[in-house]
């Protein structure tokens, strides 16, 4: 059984952090209080605060999600139309299994780093 994790996390602009990830990033937003937002991060909960003198936002080591391919090739297209300057540049590698993956860093407003990564199994572990 899979659970989805939660992050929280302070925000220096809440509203910016809003729009980059429901916007750009396509997620949903759930629950709102004008001090915090929920986003609904591919199945997972980020709770973004905005930042106070008593809560100062700081950033994050990093945190991401694994997709398929085809959705991280959509995104990496994406992030390049619009121009997000990558933290890590798109890698992809093909092992001698012939198993395939790859992944890319970008930051969001905060400064916080989103890691993106897909697995593509090799044709000899599919069969297995």
């Amino acid at each position: 059984m899979t659970y989805p994790f939660h992050l929280s996390f302070v925000v220096p602009d809440l509203k910016l952090a809003e729009e980059f990830y429901t916007e750009f990033l396509n997620c949903k937003k759930g629950r709102d209080t004008g001090h915090w937002i929920d986003i609904i991060f591919y199945g997972h909960q980020l709770t973004l605060h905005q930042a106070t003198q008593e809560m100062p936002a700081r950033a994050l080591d990093h945190f991401g999600v694994i997709m398929s391919k085809q959705e991280w090739l959509n995104l990496k297209q994406k992030v390049e139309q619009n121009g997000y300057e990558y933290v890590l540049p798109p890698k992809a590698a093909v092992k001698d299994d012939r198993s395939e993956s790859g992944k890319f860093i970008i930051k969001d407003p905060a400064a916080n780093l989103l890691e993106f990564k897909f697995y593509q199994a090799s044709p000899i572990e599919m069969t297995q």
